[in-house]
């Protein structure tokens, strides 16, 4: 009886087992997009500031110089470095960067010298997308705030209740911010719904149609619809990004074109276009996105079955019918849903 048991337990310790390999199998994934594409973003820093590139994430920023480069070009800061080889002159480097940080209100939680210097990876992935999200997106977004509170006070006298929904939008943080310009960009391309930085982002669509709203004289929108590859549609996003927007390549569209992208790398690069393109975001478009349902809860078996459905149909050929587009792209949001966290 007990081995009759046993026998009736193996398929579903199988499929947990699946379904545990599944989740490795994504946050090594995760792990090498980010790596990618935040030593692209830390490369193109150093590209402004006429330092060296770095060529590994992890170990060159061991010592604690490379990091301190990278800071003293983000502050304008003069910061010496130990002239040592040793791992004392490292950690003294890496917690003179740490120090840094902390006065400028960079969040460190859980991160150390040590794991710096010891190439923790996880950690040291969580310390340059800190510094990411402080210098590009918090500051950026800040800026825009004020902007936003100095334009309605050159305007008219600002009435309370406008002053209170300017104070509800500095307690917004830049992640909606961000969404809600986004939306109201693509508003009126009916391809499109980007609903967050993720699954929204995988067909291409969304990020053609965000650079052709403000600059429709670059491409014609017809023809990337009928585009069938969500690879072509991002390599030519990509490109006019490149060559006509200056923003740097951060992403590949391999990096996109999968069932979860990783959305800390398509912030990154959202807040380069935000900062090129026309930065129009209205009260009611933030409002909207507030609104905005969330996501159903996915049980662990019902995400198990959805990834090899979107697996199956990654492998089926898309039609060439423009017209098939936008039921096609429906069907592959119902199996985008997040993994159960």
């Amino acid at each position: 009886m007990a081995q009759l048991r046993g026998l009736q337990e193996t398929p579903g310790n199988a499929a947990e087992d699946g379904f545990t390999d599944v989740i490795k199998s994504r946050a090594d994934e995760r792990e090498d997009v980010q790596k990618k594409t935040f030593t692209k973003w830390v490369n193109a820093q150093f590209s402004k500031f006429g330092k060296q590139h770095i060529e590994n994430l992890f170990s060159d920023l061991q010592d604690g110089r490379r990091l301190l480069d990278l800071l003293e070009g983000l502050t304008g800061q003069k910061l010496p470095k130990e002239k040592g080889s040793t791992r004392v002159h490292a950690l003294n480097n890496v917690n003179k960067a740490l120090r840094v940080l902390q006065n400028n209100n960079v969040d460190l939680v859980n991160i150390g010298s040590t794991d710096i210097v010891d190439g923790n990876h996880k950690l040291t992935l969580g310390l340059i997308w800190n510094i990411i999200l402080h210098w590009q997106v918090r500051i950026l977004m800040n800026g825009f705030l004020l902007g936003r509170q100095t334009f309605l006070s050159s305007v008219q006298p600002v009435k309370n209740v406008m002053k209170n929904i300017m104070a509800g939008l500095q307690q917004t943080n830049s992640e909606k911010i961000l969404l809600s310009w986004v939306r109201q960009s693509t508003r009126n391309y009916p391809q499109v719904n980007v609903i967050n930085f993720t699954t929204s982002w995988s067909d291409g669509l969304a990020l053609n149609a965000l650079i052709h709203s403000h600059r429709p004289d670059l491409f014609d929108w017809n023809s990337v619809v009928c585009q069938q590859s969500a690879t072509q549609r991002l390599e030519h996003a990509f490109n006019i990004a490149r060559y006509q927007l200056g923003i740097e390549k951060l992403l590949d569209p391999e990096d996109v074109a999968t069932t979860y992208p990783d959305k800390k790398s398509i912030l990154m690069y959202i807040t380069s276009l935000f900062q090129v393109l026309p930065q129009q975001v209205s009260i009611e478009a933030i409002q909207e996105v507030e609104m905005l349902p969330r996501p159903p809860k996915v049980t662990k078996e019902e995400h198990f079955q959805l990834h090899h459905q979107m697996h199956y149909s990654q492998q089926c050929k898309m039609t060439s019918h423009c017209s098939n587009q936008q039921g096609t792209r429906a069907i592959e949001n119902l199996l985008l849903t997040p993994p159960p966290t």
